[in-house]
């Protein structure tokens, strides 16, 4: 079985993550998932062919930020849905005309059998979580699965959770994937004022993993791992302090 490794989550995930798996990405807006895949998408890029399905993100700025692999990066457009005129970015191969599963479904098969891709990204799904049904969504993903599995390809979905009604869809479902990374804010720090981020495998098939939560911030383009426990403290003596209360020993 063949592996791909991603630095910042090596110690949640010594071994990297089989290729042939399909692996939900899931947050709150703002957590960095878009930066974790592409830091993902490095990876994969920096030894096979990706395809990247943009439906959040500008091409043009897909294309920035991943310029130093530009040769290996082929995009479907699904972000100028509603404005086929615009000119083509740079490195885009096809555009997503209407949210229908069997679109998408053909046009990333085309692309990947065409371009050898081992890689493929979904950035992000919510547009049609929002738009079909369930049953639809679940055989749209089983089909995703059955492609990683046929050209040994590791496939990325990311989803936002922006609802209770998306996060208890996304629960429903989330046994279709081989994988399942979730993204949030500490609720407890968040409830005292600091904002500190972490992430954890939550589930990966027949990989031996941590389930651990790691803490982390993002600075020039990257996750910074792990934050410092000791700052996390520091913060929260502060934050106590400015509410009158008194911490003994610094701590």
């Amino acid at each position: 079985m063949d592996f791909l490794k991603c630095q910042v989550l090596e110690d949640l995930l010594p071994t990297g993550f089989p290729f042939g798996y399909l692996i939900l990405i899931r947050g709150d807006l703002g957590m960095g998932k878009t930066l974790l895949v592409k830091l993902l998408a490095r990876s994969i890029m920096s030894n096979y062919p990706l395809i990247y399905v943009s439906f959040d993100d500008n091409p043009d700025s897909v294309v920035s930020d991943l310029k130093e692999f530009s040769n290996r990066l082929f995009i479907i457009d699904g972000f100028t849905l509603s404005d086929q005129r615009r000119a083509r970015a740079p490195n885009v191969i096809d555009v997503i005309t209407e949210l229908d599963p069997g679109q998408l479904i053909s046009k990333v098969g085309q692309a990947v059998y065409s371009r050898s891709a081992r890689g493929l990204i979904i950035d992000s799904i919510n547009d049609l979580l929002i738009n079909i049904d369930p049953r639809g969504l679940i055989a749209m993903l089983k089909q995703f699965k059955s492609l990683s599995r046929l050209y040994n390809m590791i496939t990325f979905i990311v989803a936002h959770v922006t609802t209770e009604d998306i996060d208890n869809l996304l629960n429903s479902i989330e046994y279709v994937f081989d994988g399942v990374i979730e993204m949030e804010f500490d609720e407890n720090m968040a409830n005292l004022g600091i904002p500190v981020r972490r992430m954890r495998i939550k589930r990966m098939k027949g990989v031996s993993h941590s389930m651990n939560w790691y803490y982390f911030t993002t600075a020039k383009g990257t996750i910074v791992p792990p934050v410092d426990i000791n700052e996390i403290k520091n913060m929260l003596k502060n934050t106590l302090e400015s509410l009158g209360i008194q911490v003994q020993g610094g701590q």
